[in-house]
């Protein structure tokens, strides 16, 4: 039963995880999604669970406009 349990857990999270991704505003998902390193989905979900989903994405947020910033 346990393993119905976590596998279950396991695609609601993956369902919530991409309704939150879809959301995203279109530069944020391109910045994920052509990261010059591959960014790991469960790497992400766990900074997301250890600081916060809003902590993480202003981190990104502020990397890109870092970047942006060098590049322009």
């Amino acid at each position: 039963m346990r393993g119905k349990a976590a596998t279950a857990d396991r695609a609601a999270f993956s369902r919530e995880l991409m309704a939150v991704f879809d959301d995203l505003p279109g530069p944020l998902r391109e910045a994920i999604n052509y990261a010059p390193e591959p960014l790991d989905p469960k790497a992400l979900a766990a900074l997301c669970r250890r600081h916060g989903a809003d902590n993480v994405l202003a981190m990104i947020e502020l990397r890109l406009s870092r970047g942006a910033a060098r590049r322009g």
